[in-house]
């Protein structure tokens, strides 16, 4: 870990400890002013790690470091009826113990809207709010939007940052959203409605777009990779991609490379030096963790597809299968589309529809043409089918198993499906058994003829090159004072209705409960941002601080919200709750937080294994 990375993970402790901090320091205020003792103003739960004591108050820092606490004379409760001191809590109006427990809330609100004109003023670094490229099958493909469109707004609210086009579409719901777009080359905006889906890949509904990529194509590289010992560094700039395709975007041309386990020759640029040429040779081979067999289904089924006049006389059809494209064999998505830019006398389709091989023909077509065809598909992996894809090196090459095989028993047990060859694997790598693979391979006349292969699952390291295309970023300032002041009062307000309008959305089922994070997702969002400088920190620091002050406002027992929502039927009916209900709903939230804790840490880990 070097130096850069310590102060990264310090920025982001005393971040989210400042957060905390004004919190409690909220609830402090609040009962200082009315007049109520307080016994412990701690950061952190548990054993306490540093502690001083000044005046009646208690300061310390705890060693769970998961929020904190103010704990106030009398706070612990008293006998109903029972007399309570000048200075504890019980002796105080309604009205003043409300303002004690919002006092937390408060703060945090007025610590976003102090901060947010700040950092706004000052400039915040945001992904551009431009469609990188539509995702092949959304809703944004089939409306041809054109990657480099700069999306302007959504159902007419401004969006400043890519992120919050994806936070406008998914709280619109499932349905028609408004987008104000500037294609490339027009010089006046145009208006255009779209129709959102919910994938259960996102969780929420999508148009289906991709960030916009660093035009001067800067990438990131990872420490101890391929492409570190190559030489490469982040912020790097690629000037060509020797052998890629031509015509297609950098990343598009460096995902066909790296699709096929292909060396990378790219011709590079850092700052002011003259450019050189490298050449990455991918890792792979003996690897550490789950054994594996190193295969992966094929991709060439046509999931989706856009109406084209030579994709009509072609005649080709969602579910088909692509066999073969100008007699060159398709298992990958590459396949086709360098099959497609060969040259050849007619364009020749072959695919299997329905169980039954079609030979579909057009007349031959140009090298651009070629390129808008291959747009026009949506391929998908062919899960319903056996055949695979073999990764170089892996258990399954070794053993002799080949692309294009199709597996029809293991061990003697029909196989009609890519589940059931996943299921079957994981029960052999758990056991480290060897299996015996009869593969269906063309004889030399062309009809299937069965094989025997054994083979057994064992760690892999995934082909891997450690390169990454940055995205598209800017600075986002407001033009003075007052805008930026205006600005952070609708950023703060806007966040509270989105995140009211978030949790609606999830109790209706539009919204997957799985974008539900926790600690661990926390730190790391922070810590990413923390590279694109100190603002963007504090602007997640004020999501941070709203978030808090949504949370601690829902009425939920042991949060500032349960006490508010307590003290507003204690107003209501003349007399504090009984301790026997405070008691009950006080074990029920507690059931409440310690299950949302869990559920959160939960996808927290399934992010991190994604």
């Amino acid at each position: 870990m070097d130096t850069l990375q310590i102060l990264r993970i310090l920025q982001v402790a005393l971040g989210i400890g400042a957060v905390i901090f004004v919190h409690e320091m909220g609830h402090f205020i609040a009962a200082r002013l009315c007049g109520v003792r307080v016994d412990v103003f701690s950061l952190g739960f548990g054993p306490p790690l540093l502690r001083w004591r000044r005046g009646d108050t208690t300061y310390q820092l705890a060693a769970v470091p998961l929020g904190g606490y103010v704990r106030m004379a009398g706070e612990e409760g008293f006998a109903e009826g029972a007399p309570a001191a000048d200075d504890e809590l019980g002796s105080k109006s309604v009205p003043q113990r409300f303002l004690i427990y919002s006092g937390g809330v408060i703060m945090n609100v007025v610590f976003a809207i102090v901060v947010f004109p700040l950092i706004l003023a000052a400039g915040v670094v945001f992904v551009k709010p431009e469609i990188g490229r539509a995702v092949p099958g959304g809703p944004a493909w089939h409306a041809r939007i054109p990657a480099g469109t700069q999306v302007l707004g959504v159902n007419g609210h401004e969006v400043p940052a890519f992120m919050h086009i994806a936070n406008e579409v998914a709280l619109a719901g499932d349905g028609a959203v408004v987008l104000e777009l500037l294609q490339p080359g027009d010089d006046v905006p145009r208006t255009m409605t779209v129709e959102s889906e919910l994938l259960p890949a996102f969780g929420f509904p999508t148009i289906g777009i991709a960030p916009p990529l660093d035009p001067e194509h800067r990438i990131r590289v990872d420490p101890r990779t391929p492409a570190h010992a190559a030489g490469l560094r982040t912020d790097d700039r690629i000037l060509e991609v020797v052998d890629g395709v031509e015509g297609l975007p950098v990343d598009e041309q460096l995902e066909i490379l790296m699709e096929r386990a292909e060396p990378v020759e790219l011709r590079v640029a850092r700052g002011d030096e003259p450019p050189r040429t490298v050449r990455i040779l991918p890792a792979r081979g003996d690897g550490e963790g789950t054994p594996v067999l190193g295969v992966t289904a094929p991709t060439n089924l046509v999931a989706d597809l856009r109406t084209s006049p030579l994709l009509e006389e072609l005649g080709l059809r969602p579910d088909d299968r692509l066999l073969a494209v100008n007699g060159q064999r398709v298992l990958r998505a590459s396949d086709a589309l360098l099959a497609l830019l060969s040259p050849a006398s007619e364009l020749s389709v072959r695919v299997d529809r329905g169980g039954k091989d079609l030979d579909l023909r057009a007349p031959a077509i140009d090298y651009d043409t070629a390129l808008a065809l291959y747009a026009d598909l949506h391929l998908a992996p062919d899960v319903d089918s056996t055949r695979i894809v073999v990764f170089p090196g892996s258990p399954a090459e070794r053993a002799g198993l080949r692309d294009g095989d199709q597996i029809d028993r293991i061990d003697g047990v029909r196989i009609l499906d890519w589940q059931a060859l996943v299921d079957r694997t994981r029960l052999a790598a758990r056991s480290g058994e060897t299996m015996t693979f009869t593969v269906l391979r063309p004889s030399a006349e062309g009809a299937l003829e069965p094989d025997e292969v054994d083979v057994t699952p064992q760690p892999y390291l995934y082909p891997s090159y450690g390169i990454d295309l940055l995205q598209a970023h800017y600075t986002y300032r407001a033009p003075n004072v007052v805008a930026a002041a205006r600005l952070g009062l609708q950023s703060s307000w806007k966040f509270f209705v989105d995140t009211w309008t978030t949790l609606k959305r999830m109790l209706q089922g539009r919204v997957s409960s799985d974008n539900v994070g926790g600690i661990i997702t926390i730190a790391r969002v922070s810590y990413d941002w923390t590279s694109l400088g100190i603002t963007k920190l504090l602007f997640f620091l004020c999501i941070l601080s709203l978030n808090l002050a949504f949370l601690n406002v829902l009425p939920i027992p042991l949060l500032d919200g349960g006490h508010l929502a307590f003290l507003v039927v204690e107003g209501i009916k003349g007399s504090p709750v009984s301790e026997r209900v405070l008691g009950y709903s006080q074990m029920i939230g507690l059931v409440m937080l310690v299950s949302l804790l869990i559920y959160a840490t939960i996808n927290d880990i399934k992010r991190l294994l994604q």
